[in-house]
């Protein structure tokens, strides 16, 4: 054998045995193996551990020396077991333990994880571990970081911590600390501690003082939602900030957010001159923002957001002056209550990256000066007052990565050259302002943006060619933008990201494609509402999760397998067009539809029939339709089910009982049908019901006493029927009509458009006030309360009982066969609408006013009366003379503000017949 030879067999000799040294023990194999009986090992996301070499198992590393089990990683790995193990115990060389996110049963930390003596690294976070922490977790002397956040635990007994002298990261939040008064003592006798989280923490007792500062390492200390406790009243107790705090001189990240150690920001919080990130969120500021801030010369983040400020911007010019002015990255003030203009030494601010002013009062222009930030990458003054026009200057910002100015009243005109820098631009809300766009048809802008809105600006009249250069478009809202054109086949087949298209409110015109290409969300959102699309209602991509087309003239019938080739379909909204045929069966399938809307169609034959359907539908709006046969049993066997309108169709027969099953519904409108037979007492069942409506049917028979039983209830509308006999007393105990309402109505997405900026629409329905029908909105909605019983053969008198109802808003009698006079003080302060016997005059009240200050009022609302009505002349004769796109945006826009000032106008002149009755009687 030649020398090579024998080097190559040494050679491979040598790897072998290498190899084979750095196989784990058999013994540390058969202790993983054996803890880990407990888990799941073949759970979604893990490896099982399967070998001889557990060195190469899934989340445990062994030393390249000896080859020791050293690193041991079973986060995330499911627990099913009712204890841990201590066969772990035989890894004796472990340094790394992670046991984090296993989510237990509120297991207690078993005490001999503190028999490893070269752990390092243990993490037990958000596992659910429950109990007090052990004491022999002091054994860990060689630990550098211990985090037992996010659990179920309590510190009881701090000795231990003073242990941990290798200790630099500490994290117990989310724990109770009570019944012990030396764990800051403990802490501070650790020398080489870095960070300490006890975000969330509950203490018994918060030290406001120390004999001596030994944090001389401290740099990251986080009491987000740190609170003093009374526990034995489990109630908060506020507390002021400690003085040893503001003597931690190495202190870099200081976190205060929603804490309740924060009455008061102290001047001495300007000793912290070492602070790079401060965070006072969620914190009252009433009395000022210290101006010893201005000491803290390495200060680059400043969060004061959801922190009542209340004072006007300007006037911290001295505060952002000096070193503040060139060390400050991020200025974050939003809902801070600030107001005045944008000052203009924001200007100054020469690192800033992220400035964000919204949702507070300012008011102004978007000045110039804003145009010397040059290394801004985010600016937003959303949900403001602004009411000036946007400086040109904001072209200069190359850097800038998301603009946002919606929801002011920002006018004027935004050119190209507000543009002409910002090639880094990828977001940009313009939103919500009456802004003309001077952007050319074939402009071809210097940036490529992901989220692009434009909403209630004024874009038109030309569809924008230049998106067609924005590929990475993942957000587009164009609506209410004034864009008369069509839509050309591009923005069909090649705006292949996006995944959130809103168009509604415009002069669209056209047949939409059936091949349809947009993003693969399985969320995608298309809004086309409320424009001019005809055709038939084509099949849109596989993925659409919510689809609105109403208000268009789209006709024909549905495609039968519409909801089989939108799977993910969770909202579709057809109403207001031209659609007939029936309901497409193909609803059976659909498994994730929570809300439908095909109202105000053509609609015709029965509801589907779906046995053992199972769906989410929370929402089924089918009013105005042509619709025959009854109320399918299925509906009620949806545990979601809330709201059913079925208003002016044809349907018929009885109520079936199988309704009794809507547990969860809280507005019925079965209006304008044919139902027939007496209303059933097992309505008064459906405890969670706030509008009921039977009008226009054939009902007969006694009205149900148990009817008042409907605790939730505040309109309750049964007229136009046959019913007969007397008025219930018990209907006197609706308890929601007994004081006015002051709740929001019930918040989801809405069904005619798409919500914007998070603002979420309710459910909306038309009412029948006094022979004038009108659709109202959510918010409306939810304030009327309403008893009609007009239209019957009711007989007997009105009971007193009826004075109870202190709340109501309108209650009508007329046409009916009552007695005696509809009591003075039903009704909301007398405001109620109300007639006397079979008369539709209004309810006689007590007014306490004299004679003379209702003439004022008299005098008072005819000149108002006059001046509106020269306004509202001259509005809509105006309307009529200008730009034709304008139209449609005004004429929704001065219909919906009349819908509200009809509601009130109804309730101001109930009032005023009633003071002109009692100036009839004071003058006779």
């Amino acid at each position: 054998m030649d020398c090579k030879a024998i080097i190559r067999a040494l050679l491979l000799f040598l790897s072998l045995a290498y190899a084979t040294a750095l196989s784990c023990p058999d013994s540390e194999r058969e202790a993983l193996l054996k803890f880990a009986r407990d888990f799941n090992q073949t759970a979604a996301g893990f490896s099982p551990w399967e070998g001889n070499d557990c060195c190469e198992w899934e989340g445990v590393e062994c030393d390249n020396r000896t080859g020791h089990v050293v690193h041991l990683d079973l986060q995330g790995r499911p627990f099913a077991g009712s204890k841990f193990d201590p066969s772990l115990l035989r890894l004796k060389q472990l340094s790394y333990l992670d046991l984090s996110y296993i989510d237990l049963a509120c297991l207690s930390i078993p005490p001999w994880i503190g028999s490893f003596k070269k752990l390092n690294y243990l993490s037990l976070s958000s596992s659910n571990f429950c109990g007090v922490v052990p004491t022999q977790l002091g054994n860990l002397s060689r630990l550098q970081t211990l985090d037992l956040s996010g659990n179920n635990l309590t510190l009881s007994n701090a000795d231990w911590l003073s242990q941990l002298t290798s200790l630099l990261r500490f994290d117990m939040s989310r724990s109770s600390i009570e019944n012990t008064s030396n764990w800051l003592l403990a802490l501070n006798m650790l020398p080489l501690l870095q960070d300490i989280s006890l975000a969330r923490c509950e203490f018994d007792n918060f030290p406001h003082s120390l004999p001596f500062v030994n944090f001389t390492s401290l740099s990251l200390l986080d009491l987000y939602g740190a609170s003093l406790w009374d526990f034995s009243n489990n109630s908060k107790v506020n507390s002021s900030l400690p003085d040893w705090l503001f003597r931690i001189t190495s202190l870099q990240y200081l976190y205060l957010t929603e804490s309740g150690f924060t009455e008061l920001i102290p001047f001495a919080i300007g000793n912290l001159t070492s602070l790079k990130v401060l965070e006072l969120e969620s914190v009252d500021l009433d009395a000022g923002i210290p101006s010893s801030l201005s000491n803290l010369c390495q200060l680059r983040k400043l969060r004061l957001l959801f922190s009542t400020i209340n004072s006007q911007l300007d006037t911290f010019a001295e505060l952002f002056s000096g070193c503040l002015q060139n060390s400050l990255q991020e200025l974050d003030l939003r809902f801070t209550s600030l107001s005045g203009n944008i000052p203009d030494w924001i200007g100054n601010l020469n690192n800033l990256r992220i400035l964000d002013l919204s949702e507070n009062s300012l008011s102004g222009s978007i000045p110039a000066s804003l145009g010397k930030l040059p290394k801004i990458r985010k600016l937003s003054f959303n949900d403001n007052k602004l009411n000036g026009t946007v400086s040109e200057s904001l072209g200069n910002l190359n850097e800038l990565i998301s603009l946002g100015l919606s929801s002011n009243s920002l006018v004027g005109v935004i050119s190209e050259y507000h543009f002409s820098n910002l090639t880094k631009l990828e977001y940009i809300d313009l939103s919500n302002n009456p802004l003309v766009l001077n952007l050319s048809h074939n402009w071809v802008p210097p940036f490529q943006l992901s989220d692009l809105d434009f909403s209630g600006c004024k874009l038109g009249p030309q569809f924008p060619s230049w998106l067609q250069t924005q590929k990475p478009l993942n957000y587009l809202d164009l609506s209410s933008t004034g864009i008369s054109d069509s839509v050309p086949n591009w923005f069909w087949n090649s705006m292949t990201n996006l995944s959130v298209v809103n168009l509604a409110n415009n002069e669209l015109h056209g047949v939409l494609p059936n091949l349809i290409k947009f993003s693969d969300d399985p969320e995608l959102s298309i809004d086309l509402s409320s424009n001019f699309f005809e055709g038939p209602v084509p099949r849109f991509p596989s993925n659409t999760g919510q689809l609105y087309l109403s208000n268009n003239s789209f006709m024909g019938p549905i495609p039968d397998d519409i909801f089989q080739l939108m799977p993910n379909l969770r909202v579709l909204s057809l109403s207001m067009n031209k659609i007939n045929g029936r309901i497409p069966v193909s609803i059976c399938d659909s498994q994730l539809i929570s809300r439908i809307s095909i109202s105000n169609n053509h609609l015709s034959g029965e509801l589907p029939n779906c046995p053992n359907h199972t769906t989410y539908l929370e929402d089924l709006e089918l009013s105005n339709n042509s619709l025959s046969g009854g109320i399918p049993k299925w509906l009620c066997d949806l545990p979601w089910f809330q709201s059913l309108h079925l208003r002016e169709n044809s349907l018929s027969g009885e109520l079936p009982s199988s309704l009794k099953a809507c547990k969860s519904l809280h507005t019925l409108d079965l209006g304008g049908n044919m139902f027939t037979g007496r209303i059933p007492i097992w309505l008064a069942e459906l405890s969670s019901l706030k509008i009921l409506s039977l009008k226009s049917n054939k009902f007969v028979g006694q009205i149900p006493t148990e009817l008042s039983n409907l605790t939730a209830l505040h309109i309750l509308d049964l007229s136009d029927n046959n019913l007969s006999g007397p008025i219930p007393i018990s209907f006197g105990n609706f308890m929601s009509m007994r004081t006015p309402l002051n709740y929001m109505c019930d918040y989801f997405p809405p069904l005619d458009s798409y919500y914007n900026h998070g603002s979420f629409y309710g459910e909306n329905m038309i009412l029948d006030i006094k022979g004038r029908e009108d659709l109202y909105g959510c918010d409306l909605l939810s304030q009327m309360t309403i008893l009609d019983l007009s239209r019957n053969s009711l007989s007997g008198r009105i009971p007193d009982e009826l004075t109870n109802l202190l709340g109501l808003l309108v209650f009508d009698l007329s046409s009916n066969d009552v007695m005696g006079q509809v009591p003075s003080k039903i009704g909301n302060e007398g405001e109620a609408e109300g007639p006397t016997i079979g008369q539709s005059s209004q309810t006689p009240t007590n007014v306490s006013e004299n004679a003379d200050e209702n003439r004022k009022e008299i005098l008072l609302l005819c000149l108002i009366t006059i001046a509106g009505f020269a306004v509202g002349f001259w509005a809509i004769t105006g309307v009529l003379l200008v730009d034709k796109r304008f139209r449609i945006w005004w004429f929704r826009y001065v219909d919906s503000l009349y819908d509200s000032l009809y509601v009130t106008s109804r309730v101001w002149f109930a009032r005023l017949k009633k003071k002109m009755s009692k100036i009839n009687t004071t003058d006779g």
